[in-house]
């Protein structure tokens, strides 16, 4: 055929007025009669032949006008410009002559322009709807186009059956019921919802003795579809053989939990059928978590076992099992809970459990292969951001070869970070290798991510006229340890230096009764002026003394770990001159000295070039008098147990960093962050403080292996910076 053009300037006769309704800003939908009207027109539209498009015309026979109205018309129209006088008008390209069509003044509305339609076509309405569905559906979708799609469906739409049971499964939706007017397998929905959109459902049908002839049960998946929870559907729209269909959602439906839709899947495979594609697609949906361990039930020679799940608050989740495959079946360990998930086997380190061996070593199903195997069953694995949100299961998912997933559940308890990865130290010898590569691989990367909340004062009282604005003060943090605070305030009261200053002292909630009335006691009997600090969140002093620094508005502020132990007077005075003598921009510290007077630190030094450089304490363990009479000098950090410090630059520093396990890390971590803000350490041999540490906790495996973690931390944190230190 010929293409039809539109002259640029045509005569016409009179035009009609006919009816429209828009559809969304740029197009109408226009109902009209003429004598004869092919099925495809080019349009233009307010009477520009360049603005046109072409246009698909629904037509029914009207039996009982003129031969010049015997043909009825529908079709969609770019809409006119919003600036034109009156509705506009539209010139339709039919062969022959054009057909130019004046718009009513005013849109009907949608419902209004349907139920005229519905007037006009009569018989055949059902059919010219059916079209204009079609060309609606084949078009840019918009609001107003969905809205109108809805309202034909509901206007032709014969009942189809019913949704009886719906339940959410990820991204996908299961249904089940019964129709009589589609077959197993792909199926395209519209999905009443409030809106409208569409969706692809792959369902399997079944036999059911209830239903009358000709109908049957259905169950499967709706998929690609825009809403993601059963309770939003309103009704369900397909076209069958006879035209459109619609599934209502009976009003007594169930609604499953997501645990619970893999076993009505499975069910429904059993006892039913669908094609290849489908039934391969269902199967594999099947296979999901329905919150049962299933890896017990494998017939292939594999069981696994957790012995601590843990839920570490702001950092992910800590894992402590098990898994016997000895003939190395399992192919992927992946831990998941809703959406979120995390592979454990790339990461996990195995562990020696002859526990497990031990087990198994009676049944006939997997003693005999146990002979001469190692015993290496057990596995640690930290799967950091991953947290399970209020009631969604937590389970791990293996994928066993040959046979498909396999789920064991999990229920973890919560705890804080540091408490839930201090437990692990416990389980593990710290003189073997495991150990090293748990701690390397697991602990301190978790230790690192964890979302730690800073220790927070919450109560304080004074004792004399204590000025928290004060040009200079001094901050005692205490940990949990059992102190003597009588020596350190008599120590206080006796120099002169220090007699005078405001003092605070930050403890921990658990341990203030036993040390309030304490220090109480001791300030008011010496005149000493206190502020006593209660504060939450303390693992060891170096939080108590953040909080303590909060609690106070000092311009400078002396530092004093409670394991410290003032040697001599004058200490502080000499620290703050050493300090001033630097305009107050560095953190000068005094040499601490173990109780046998030898050097527990004098100074850490930069040593190595490149990637090998390290921070190291040079004199660790050597006499007192192997330093001399060495006057201050700068040295790569200094040592927050004892120094005296700018508050402000403190605070701007973000205060000690509490992704570590020990003092000495943090307090390192935070005289590194001052000095690459301008701030370096400055260490003071003159003045000399005793630091009691707690020998026997740090000795202990659990001490030796926080140390190990964190100087593992810290050279993540810190090797490439101090490789490109001076000094």
């Amino acid at each position: 055929m010929n293409e039809v053009i539109i002259p640029q300037q045509t005569r016409l006769s009179p035009a009609p007025t006919v009816a429209w309704t828009p559809l969304g800003e740029n197009a109408i939908l226009v109902m009209s009669a003429c004598d004869a009207i092919p099925g495809k027109v080019p349009v233009a539209v307010d009477g520009n032949p360049r603005n046109k498009a072409q246009t698909m015309a629904l037509t029914w026979r009207r039996p009982q006008a003129d031969a010049s109205q015997a043909v009825g018309f529908l079709c969609l129209a770019p809409a006119p410009s919003h600036d034109r006088a009156g509705g506009g008008a539209i010139l339709l390209g039919r062969p022959g002559r054009p057909l130019r069509l004046i718009l009513a003044p005013k849109p009907l509305p949608l419902q209004a322009f349907l139920a005229a339609l519905a007037d006009e076509a009569g018989q055949s309405f059902p059919t010219v709807v059916d079209g204009l569905l079609e060309v609606l559906l084949a078009g840019k979708s918009n609001p107003r186009r969905l809205r109108a799609v809805g309202m034909l469906l509901q206007s032709v739409a014969k009942p189809g059956g019913f949704v009886e049971v719906m339940g959410p499964q990820d991204d996908s939706i299961f249904v089940q019921g019964w129709t009589a007017n589609f077959a197993a397998g792909r199926t395209q929905l519209l999905i009443a919802h409030g809106g409208l959109s569409s969706a692809m459902l792959e369902a399997g049908t079944f036999e059911r003795d209830d239903l009358g002839e000709g109908a049957r049960g259905f169950f499967g998946l709706i998929e690609e579809c825009e809403i993601r929870h059963p309770s939003e559907i309103e009704r369900l729209f397909f076209r069958g053989n006879d035209g459109w269909r619609a599934l209502e959602v009976y009003e007594r439906h169930v609604l499953l939990e997501p645990v619970t839709v893999p076993g009505h899947l499975r069910d429904g495979l059993q006892r039913g059928s669908a094609p290849p594609a489908t039934a391969e697609k269902l199967k594999r949906a099947s296979q999901r978590f329905d919150g049962r361990d299933t890896v017990c039930l494998l017939e292939q020679p594999v069981r696994a076992g957790i012995d601590d799940a843990t839920v570490v608050e702001g950092t992910g989740v800590l894992i402590i099992g098990w898994l016997f495959d000895r003939e190395n079946k399992v192919v992927a360990a992946t831990l998941r809970t809703g959406n979120q998930s995390c592979t454990l086997d790339k990461s996990w380190t195995r562990t020696a459990r002859p526990d497990v061996a031990a087990a198994f070593l009676e049944d006939p199903r997997f003693g005999p292969a146990l002979a001469g195997r190692r015993n290496s069953h057990g596995f640690i694995v930290f799967a950091p951001k991953l947290a399970p949100e209020a009631g969604q299961p937590l389970y791990i998912e293996f994928e066993i070869e040959g046979q498909g997933p396999a789920f064991l559940p999990l229920s973890p308890g919560r705890a804080p970070a540091r408490r839930a990865l201090e437990r692990v130290f416990g389980l593990l010898d710290p003189r073997s290798s495991t150990a090293s590569s748990v701690v390397e691989k697991q602990i301190a990367p978790a230790l690192q991510a964890a979302e730690i909340a800073p220790p927070r004062a919450i109560e304080s009282h004074d004792v004399g006229s204590f000025n928290a604005d004060a040009a200079l003060g001094l901050v005692i943090g205490l940990d949990h340890r059992q102190r003597e605070l009588s020596s350190l305030f008599a120590l206080l009261a006796i120099d002169p230096e220090v007699r005078r200053l405001p003092i605070v002292v930050a403890a921990p909630g658990e341990s203030f009764d036993r040390l309030g009335a304490e220090a109480r006691r001791l300030a008011r009997f010496y005149g000493l002026s206190i502020r006593l600090v209660l504060v939450e969140g303390v693992e060891d002093s170096c939080d108590a003394l953040e909080a303590g620094l909060h609690a106070c508005r000092f311009q400078t502020a002396a530092l004093l770990s409670g394991a410290a132990q003032i040697r001599m007077p004058g200490w502080l005075g000499r620290l703050e001159r050493a300090y001033r003598g630097r305009g107050g921009h560095c953190v000068a510290s005094p040499t601490l000295l173990f109780e046998d007077n030898s050097i527990r630190w004098a100074g850490a030094w930069l040593e190595g070039e490149g990637p090998e450089r390290r921070v190291y304490n040079r004199f660790v363990g050597y006499p007192l008098e192997a330093i001399g009479s060495l006057g201050p000098m700068e040295v790569a950090a200094g040592a927050t147990e004892c120094c005296v410090l700018s508050r402000a630059a403190f605070i701007e520093a973000g205060g000690f960093s509490r992704n570590y396990f020990t003092t000495g890390e943090k307090g390192l971590d935070l005289c590194l962050k001052l000095r690459m803000n301008g701030a370096p350490s400055l260490w003071v041999p003159e003045v000399e403080i005793y630091v009691v540490e707690d020998n026997e906790a740090a000795r202990a495996p659990a001490g030796v292996l926080a140390s190990l973690a964190d100087r593992t931390s810290f050279d993540r944190r810190w090797a490439l910076a101090i490789s490109n230190m001076r000094g």
